[in-house]
């Protein structure tokens, strides 16, 4: 998994575990560069006192290029709603029952979690920020409520190999690759407090922290991306933020979410909204159902040892085929999904398990388990460091089996959800009823073409006897071809074309409906299913909503489009007809 995908899913997890109550946690990625009126803060600031050596990174980053102006990117890595870093500032201080993240994020790595089914077991999270960044620098702002009220602090910190450098003397000396920048305290560095952090922070052009706001900025110096750009790269965390952490911003949670933003250069880059999003919003209602406790929620248990693991369900929809955003490719998912979305308590993604595809290319699945709370540390303990699998072959004992069966009964599910229904054709419809069995019962057949009589009086001789001869005037409607899928932001269309001629006005409707295994239509359908519907018909590239289309007099061809909405894994049957004639009257 790329480097910023990791970094999102190991920094949202620290925020989210540091969650303040009963509100919402505002999570924020900016990608910038540091603006010239700050460069020389950068310089003298945090040039003071390191290791005087081009061996040192960051030093041959902020000296600049011979000739030229320091550049310095950074990424901030932002929360607000959060309880900040607080605690003693000293790793040598008793634990005790205080909080004591400070020493946990900043000193120490490989804590267990405080926080009651967190996310983090490995401390790993705390690596990736260094590991991210070309000087293996990072800066600490936060602001936390201590004992005696609340307290900003920052901090800089560098982790890197142990090397001997020589110093301004020339005399070579051992240093360990961990430095600080902060207030020295003999062989300590506390951090910068209060206003002395404020001060600093806003020399280096760092985001204030608002009102009585607390939270925690991790600002990344130089971080690598690779070959991408930083444009790129933007988009690519916001793609990752919404397919990693979906579950947590959810409107329907209320005020217990996520809020993300992604900046790139001040500029906002909008994070896909999982609702509205063409693939997500399958697992946003799989996800819903569940904590909706609605039909078609599967309990998945193990025998033996008997224990209930987590619940399951799956959503099926059609879906045109297509590429997903890069962000997704590396969760495994390049392309309409057949996955299943693995969760446990803290609800961000632990992986998206890939099912057996569909038979059909139009159709696609998403599903959601999530793991009982009672097997969550369970679950944890399956996790490699970066939390984005389920390995049973890390555990032993009985944790083993639960984790083994899990996925074997996920695997039983699928296998009979994506089983194709049996599909008998109607005779005369035995092309299209063998196609949709190849296609897992998702092909549309239609029918209905024909004609009219239109009873129009006409002529007129101008004599106003009104006894004019009459003439009849016929109208044409043929469904040209099959229907072909369209994709449209609701979710793939039917889009059936016809050809209408008419000698006077007239109307037009279509008729929808679903074909069963027995090849007749369907009168009375499962009250739990959905139902093939006319959204509209498009014209000369105008669409409209009505179910009807009334068309004017047309001695030529005029070929219109019936939109039609059908519901996965079935047939759906497509119909059009005249409607009615309009009567016109001539002469005087």
């Amino acid at each position: 998994m790329p480097w910023p995908a990791i970094l999102v899913r190991e920094a949202a997890q620290n925020s989210w575990d540091a969650k303040l109550g009963d509100r919402p946690v505002r999570f924020r990625l900016d990608l910038a560069t540091v603006l010239p009126q700050h460069a020389n803060a950068w310089r003298d600031l945090l040039l003071e006192g390191a290791p005087y050596s081009d061996q040192f990174p960051l030093r041959a980053l902020l000296r600049g290029k011979e000739g030229g102006s320091t550049i310095v990117r950074t990424l901030t890595v932002s929360d607000r709603g959060t309880k900040g870093l607080g605690g003693p500032t000293r790793a040598d201080t008793a634990r005790g029952g205080n909080p004591r993240d400070w020493v946990s994020f900043v000193l120490n790595v490989g804590d267990p979690p405080d926080t009651s089914r967190g996310g983090g077991t490995y401390g790993y999270g705390k690596g990736v920020f260094y590991q991210i960044s070309r000087t293996g620098t990072v800066i600490v702002h936060t602001r936390t409520v201590e004992p005696e009220g609340p307290q900003t602090r920052l901090i800089g910190i560098c982790l890197g190999e142990s090397v001997e450098l020589p110093g301004k003397d020339g005399e070579r000396r051992p240093y360990t690759g961990r430095h600080w920048w902060g207030r020295v305290e003999g062989t300590y560095v506390e951090p910068l407090v209060d206003g002395a952090a404020e001060s600093v922070a806003a020399a280096l052009g760092l985001r204030p922290f608002d009102g009585d706001d607390t939270g925690t900025d991790i600002v990344i110096i130089d971080p690598d991306f690779g070959d991408d750009s930083d444009a790129t790269t933007a988009r690519y965390l916001a793609d990752s933020i919404a397919w990693n952490l979906w579950p947590i911003m959810l409107r329907s949670r209320g005020e217990v979410r996520l809020l993300p933003e992604t900046y790139l250069g001040g500029s906002p880059i909008a994070v896909p909204v999982p609702e509205q999003s063409r693939d997500l919003k399958m697992f946003v209602a799989a996800y819903e159902r569940m904590t909706a406790d609605a039909e078609g929620v599967d309990t998945l248990n193990c025998g033996n040892p008997k224990k209930t693991l987590g619940r399951l369900v799956i959503e099926r929809q059609l879906a045109l085929p297509h590429e997903t955003p890069p962000a997704a490719q590396d969760l495994g998912v390049p392309d309409a999904p057949h996955h299943v979305c693995l969760l446990r308590s803290p609800e961000l993604v632990v992986k998206y398990h890939i099912g057996p595809e569909p038979a059909s290319g139009a159709l696609a699945y998403a599903g959601v388990f999530k793991a009982s709370d009672e097997l969550d540390r369970t679950y944890a303990r399956a996790e490699p460091p970066t939390h984005d699998d389920w390995v049973f072959a890390q555990l032993e004992g009985k944790e083993r089996t639960f984790v083994r069966t899990t996925f074997v009964r996920i695997k039983e599910k699928l296998a009979e959800f994506t089983r194709p229904a049996p599909v008998k054709a109607d005779p005369e419809r035995a092309p299209l009823g063998a196609a949709s069995n190849l296609l897992g019962s998702l092909v549309a057949a239609a029918g209905g073409s024909g004609s009219g009589v239109l009873a129009r009086p006409t002529g007129g001789t101008g004599t106003g006897d009104g006894n004019a001869a009459g003439r009849t005037a016929r109208a044409i409607l043929k469904l040209e071809g099959s229907p072909r899928f369209e994709e449209d932001p609701d979710g793939p269309l039917l889009v059936q074309r016809l050809v209408v001629r008419a000698d006077a006005p007239v109307t037009v409707e279509g008729t929808v409906s679903v074909t069963v295994a027995d090849g007749t239509r369907e009168q009375e359908p499962p009250g739990d299913s959905g139902q093939p519907r006319i959204i509209g018909w498009r014209i000369a590239g105008r669409t409209t909503n009505e179910e009807r289309l009334t068309l004017p007099a047309a001695p030529t061809d005029v070929d219109v489009e019936l939109l039609v909405r059908p519901v996965p894994d079935t047939v759906t049957q497509i119909e059009a007809g005249l409607a009615r004639t309009v009567r016109t009257a001539g002469g005087d």
